[in-house]
């Protein structure tokens, strides 16, 4: 790879922010140095999905230390899916960047790899291990291998929360998996590659949350996921 540093032309980066409130105060300034990098033209925003610790709170705090940083703020809290929802659709920039607020990964470990994004139309990190509970992890392999077997693709790590998509490729996709599932990832990577977008993967490292509750293993959520892979595959959704 150049080493020289490659330039976006815009960026909108968002994340999605539950009990987080230890970790934005990390999060956010690294992505900044990422963005100011970059790009010259860039938002990041944060999504606080109606939290009941004080993220809300230490999200306006780094509103107010961060010129390009804006807070929307849900009453109740709407789940993860939903939450990214509103952060595709919202974006207003060429590239449209998000990873979680809970700090799991280095946006930094797009910056080798954001090159690719010369000949693909959406770049997706797969982490090498995942900083998880082995019922976690037993879970991603089978989400996984229902994709691959539903869909016939070899996509990993298809939820892995470090992706880059052009506006334009989020633009030609109707989100219409349930907001209380955990399917939205692989309707938009499956969508994408139906339409004909060239997307690519790298290896990114995962790593354990220090801060906060994870909340990926409800029963309604997993339902929820394999209901909408059923309506996928049957051309319902």
């Amino acid at each position: 790879m150049n080493k020289d540093i490659f330039k976006l032309s815009s960026i909108s980066f968002f994340c999605p922010a539950y009990n987080d409130a230890l970790n934005l105060p990390e999060l956010i300034p690294n992505v900044s140095k990422f963005l100011e990098k970059h790009t010259s033209l860039y938002e990041i925003v944060i999504i606080e999905d109606g939290s009941p610790d004080k993220t809300g709170e230490v999200a306006d705090t780094l509103s107010r230390q961060f010129p390009h940083v804006r807070v929307i703020h849900h009453e109740k809290n709407r789940g993860y899916s939903a939450t990214l929802k509103e952060g595709f659709e919202k974006a207003s920039y060429d590239y449209v960047m998000y990873t979680d607020g809970d700090n799991q990964y280095n946006v930094f470990d797009f910056e080798p790899y954001l090159q690719l994004l010369e000949q693909n139309d959406v770049i997706a990190g797969y982490a090498v291990t995942k900083a998880v509970s082995s019922f976690r992890r037993f879970q991603s392999f089978v989400h996984n291998f229902l994709i691959s077997i539903l869909f016939l693709t070899h996509f990993k790590d298809i939820n892995c929360s470090m992706k880059i998509f052009k506006k334009k490729v989020l633009q030609e996709i109707e989100i219409k998996s349930n907001p209380s599932g955990a399917f939205i990832d692989a309707e938009l990577i499956l969508k994408a590659r139906q339409k004909g977008f060239k997307i690519r993967q790298f290896p990114v490292v995962h790593y354990a949350r220090r801060n906060g509750i994870a909340s990926g293993s409800k029963p309604s959520l997993i339902l929820n996921t394999v209901k909408d892979m059923v309506k996928f595959r049957l051309g319902l959704l």
